[in-house]
């Protein structure tokens, strides 16, 4: 099984985000709000500093110091923070929300942005300062390096802050979080490394109009009228069901709805070779050979995305799948009275009706250094994963909210925004990418294999599963060297 490929260059991804960023970011006013514009409405005033504030407040009955120390070690700490988002104009979003806890916050913590992603690789370059020493006090970044920056003992475990008495995140607030995310989080049944913050989804984009066209009252609620679906269009030259590109998070939501579950398991490897992926990979081999699945590979034509969208937006695909960052970039033509076509998002349906969209979730981390840096960093934590400020965020940047509780904040902005409400409604069908540092080389083993099987007939799905296997134990290995 080939491996020796070329991900998707880093410089593209950042391009196609920009795109999406820079058609959705306003500047923001004096007093922290933002003008309406196609995209945002006026940001909500988050009142968790207010519920923080009543914590510190003198009370009749005692309670313990939080974490162990005294409110008075808050005052006047500085702390620095690390992100990679804003890469067009970093002096809007999410300083607008740090702007707002400097100004409001009781103790005179400073929260010092940085904006770390405005070279080309930031992993990288993030990577190579902590070789040197130099390290934030908190950072919200990508979920994947979550579990071997803490092994590496950069990071800290945030139950010990979660389950603390007085500052701890109560029930109420852990039940909020998208459940299918927040417990994802736990690792080894007592580890919390990070805090989920906000969610891309991977979905299947579905032309609503087309369908109706093309005979079918709704959208497929199960794999077999995925398959049904797909396969209306298998004898058309130009058109197709079904446009499959398979990346990761395509593969991974299948797998999830089918059941199957590759997080590191406790044997610490991967499980490719199940029963739950076989079947997916024979109905996708099936459809394959049905000509139902028109194959769309990134390598070698890094371009390969924007002609999916292309199609779909010309009427030459039913389904095709994709971040709900992009959704942005579906325009799909009128047909020919002139009436522009309904399309949806839709999670990736199993065959018992199972629904799950995979989630590519940003995280908030708290570095080690001392306690009393470490309990600023906690109270700006949450702060920033309280459901205002959560809402605030995703009408900045186009991301998703992890909690539930924030979608009563955007009620204004959902009416404004239709399609992008439209997702939504898959949140609760979210399920995190594998949150361990492989994955990142291991997802481009499972895209060749799975690339093989809808493309090579000589290849047995089975044994390319097990191939698979073998060779996911083999990159497990090389990451933990």
């Amino acid at each position: 099984m080939k491996i020796f490929r070329t991900a998707t260059p880093f410089f593209f991804l950042i391009s196609l985000l920009g795109l999406t960023l820079s058609a959705c970011i306003d500047s923001p006013l004096a007093d922290g709000t933002s003008e309406a514009t196609s995209l945002f409405i006026k940001t909500i005033h988050p009142a968790t500093l207010t519920a923080i504030s009543e914590m510190a407040a003198p009370s009749q009955t005692p309670v313990p110091d939080p974490l162990g120390l005294d409110w008075s070690v808050l005052e006047g700490q500085e702390l620095e923070f690390w992100y990679i988002w804003d890469l067009d104009e970093p002096g809007t979003g999410m300083n607008a929300i740090v702007d707002r806890f400097n100004q409001e916050n009781q103790w005179g913590i400073t929260v010092v942005p940085y904006d770390r992603g405005l070279v080309l690789d930031p992993l990288a370059s993030v990577e190579s300062e902590f070789e040197e020493g130099i390290k934030p006090h908190i950072m919200v970044g990508d979920s994947s390096l979550i579990t071997g920056w803490y092994e590496s003992g950069l990071i800290e475990d945030l139950n010990r802050f979660i389950n603390d008495p007085v500052v701890g995140m109560q029930e109420k607030d852990q039940r909020a979080f998208y459940s299918g995310i927040f417990n994802e989080f736990e690792q080894d049944g007592s580890v919390r490394p990070g805090m989920p913050f906000s969610q891309a989804i991977q979905v299947l984009y579905y032309n609503e109009s087309k369908a109706k066209e093309l005979g079918f009252d709704s959208s497929p609620l199960t794999a077999k009228d995925f398959m049904e679906q797909s396969c209306i269009l298998a004898d058309e030259d130009k058109t197709a069901g079904l446009i499959f590109s398979p990346q990761a998070a395509n593969i991974l939501s299948f797998i999830y709805a089918y059941r199957g579950d590759l997080g590191i398991s406790e044997e610490e490897s991967y499980h490719f070779a199940s029963k739950e992926v076989q079947e997916f990979a024979d109905d996708l081999r099936e459809m394959a050979q049905d000509g139902c699945v028109q194959l769309i590979s990134n390598y070698p034509n890094p371009m390969a995305v924007e002609g999916e969208y292309e199609r779909f937006n010309e009427r030459e695909a039913l389904m095709i799948m994709g971040s709900s960052l992009m959704g942005e970039h579906i325009q799909v033509v009128s047909d020919q009275v002139g009436k522009l076509d309904d399309w949806k998002m839709l999670a990736f349906p199993g065959p018992d009706g199972t629904k799950v969209v995979a989630s590519e979730v940003q995280s908030v981390m708290i570095f080690e250094s001392t306690p009393e840096t470490e309990f600023a960093s906690w109270i700006f934590l949450k702060y920033l994963t309280s459901p205002e400020v959560q809402a605030e965020w995703s009408q900045y940047s186009g991301f998703y909210p992890t909690r539930k509780d924030s979608l009563r904040y955007l009620g204004e902005f959902r009416e404004a925004n239709p399609d992008w409400a439209s997702g939504l409604l898959l949140l609760k069908y979210s399920r995190s990418t594998p949150l361990h540092p492989s994955w990142q080389t291991v997802k481009l083993a499972v895209e060749d294999a799975f690339e093989e099987i809808l493309a090579n007939v000589d290849i047995n799905p089975s044994d390319q599963l097990e191939e698979l296997d073998l060779l996911a134990e083999e990159l497990l290995e090389w990451s933990q060297e």
